[in-house]
């Protein structure tokens, strides 16, 4: 179990380059190959029903040449970076939605890198976080401004739940949790069923070992603090590079919404958070 080809989304957020070097250290460390992703929208003008319509047809035509050229900068600035660093790349890009663009070229890859402010930024030039975890049919690394860590070899903290997201994000996670120097499996749980979560994580960490992994089991009762923080709490005592979840939400009007722990993971976290749905 290999990640062969990673996948990092180029935009002109402030976090932009400092992302790409993370997937260039990641790809390194996996001797894997390198896709520069990006996507522009042009915008569309609010137009007068009573308007010209061919001064319409020339905002859109301008607004296609700088959504253009705006994909010109950002692969000039992915090959700089990934060149500089040796690593083998391509590029995709085109002008559409980003989402889209990113959820069809998923099918060349096993992980998805994009950053944690694409939560905030146009949807013309970013793709949105949730739809793409819940519709990509791929794991999806969500970087952080200034991360307090870089991902490649750092402690990993395996956030888990008895569920299907959490055994789809583990088995993901494999090849990052393997190069990682230790892995800590967490599940929180009520006080009265400490022993069944003692089990469960136990049988995690052995399954991990048997891949490779340095892990250990690590069951924890509720305290008065939400699960979210506590584990971003945990994550930091740990001097953990990265958090691995399974996404939980669910769809409202043909946008994916995430439950309360899965957000507050996405927006508070200093480390790179991959989830999987």
């Amino acid at each position: 179990m290999t990640w062969s080809s990673l996948i990092v989304y180029v935009d002109d957020e402030a976090d932009n380059t400092q992302r790409i070097e993370q997937a260039v250290a990641l790809t390194r460390a996996h001797s894997a190959h390198l896709i520069g992703v990006s996507a522009c929208a042009p915008e569309t003008p609010m137009a007068d029903a009573y308007g010209v319509g061919i001064l319409l047809g020339e905002v859109l035509v301008e607004q296609h040449e700088r959504a253009e050229n705006a994909l010109k900068g950002a692969e000039d600035r992915f090959r700089e970076i990934a060149t500089r660093a040796g690593v083998g790349c391509e590029w995709r890009a085109d002008v559409g939605d980003p989402t889209s663009l990113l959820i069809k070229h998923a099918r060349a890859a096993d992980v998805l890198i994009i950053g944690r402010d694409a939560a905030n930024a146009s949807g013309w030039r970013a793709p949105h976080p949730a739809d793409l975890a819940m519709r990509a049919g791929r794991s999806v690394m969500i970087l952080p401004p200034n991360p307090t860590r870089a991902v490649a070899g750092a402690p990993v903290l395996l956030a888990w739940t008895d569920s299907r997201e959490s055994r789809l994000a583990a088995g993901a996670a494999i090849p990052l949790m393997r190069e990682a120097e230790s892995v800590r499996v967490v599940e929180l749980c009520d006080p009265d069923d400490m022993d069944g979560a003692r089990l469960r994580t136990a049988d995690v960490a052995g399954w991990l070992r048997r891949h490779g992994v340095n892990a250990e089991a690590d069951a924890r009762a509720h305290d008065d603090r939400s699960a979210g923080r506590r584990l971003l709490d945990c994550a930091a005592d740990m001097k953990a590079g990265a958090i691995v979840s399974g996404a939980w939400g669910h769809a409202r009007m043909r946008q994916w919404i995430f439950g309360g722990v899965t957000q507050t993971l996405i927006t508070e976290s200093t480390v790179a958070l991959l989830l999987a749905h």
